[in-house]
């Protein structure tokens, strides 16, 4: 799971002993703080599907997980941390495979991209989250690292294929990355549009078409032909 963004105070059971060692934490207290971990988690995830994003809140998660306000306010340092975190353990992460067919596999890429942002409760609150994450920054963080496993595997599987001479050597793979993964948060929040086999097949072709060149480029043209000063 993801780190929660803010330490645990001295009167949470989470915490180290007096003698400030977190090993000589008493098993039972170690127990007891990560069985109220959990029972926010599972209240955050019930209270989304429930209520929604914009709804939920510290308060009512507390009461629902049957934990004091201030113990979420020590594990989380806002509404959008909470959330990425509780997701964390919703979302559909499957493996990418490597089968050596590069649109093959920049395909199933795709479809997994579009899995993770049409998957229940993230779907519904995916437009929300990002508006909150632009007011406080302080939720990309988490956000970042509930997408980078996914994000990381189909770098590697295009730098890859580029050290293989399958992308010329100037491609940024990571760029390439987030150009498909554009697409499909745009139709997931903004124009709400499916993304299906067709639509694609149609970004792989622009991605990998669009890396290599077919043709050497044109020579540069003065802007007004037949003059050169």
């Amino acid at each position: 799971m993801i780190t929660p963004g803010r330490p645990c105070a001295h009167q949470d059971p989470c915490l180290p002993d007096r003698n400030g060692d977190p090993n000589l934490a008493s098993a039972p207290s170690r127990r007891r703080s990560q069985q109220s971990h959990q029972a926010v988690l599972q209240a955050t995830v019930a209270l989304l599907n429930e209520l929604g994003y914009r709804r939920l809140s510290f308060e009512g998660v507390a009461r629902r997980a049957g934990v004091g306000k201030a113990t979420i306010y020590r594990w989380w340092p806002n509404k959008a941390a909470l959330v990425i975190e509780a997701l964390n353990g919703e979302v559909p992460l499957r493996p990418l495979p490597d089968t050596g067919d590069l649109e093959a596999d920049l395909r199933t890429a795709i479809r997994l991209t579009v899995e993770i942002t049409s998957a229940m409760p993230t779907c519904l609150i995916l437009p929300a989250l990002t508006a909150d994450m632009i007011e406080d920054p302080s939720g990309t963080g988490p956000f970042a690292e509930l997408i980078s496993p996914h994000r990381a595997s189909v770098v590697k599987l295009l730098d890859k294929a580029r050290t293989q001479g399958r992308l010329p050597p100037e491609t940024d793979t990571a760029l390439m990355v987030d150009l498909y993964a554009g697409t499909v948060v745009y139709r997931a929040t903004v124009s709400r549009e499916p993304l299906d086999d067709v639509a694609i097949d149609q970004i792989v072709n622009l991605l990998l078409h669009g890396c290599i060149p077919t043709r050497p480029p044109s020579p540069k043209r003065s802007a007004c032909p037949g003059r050169t000063g």
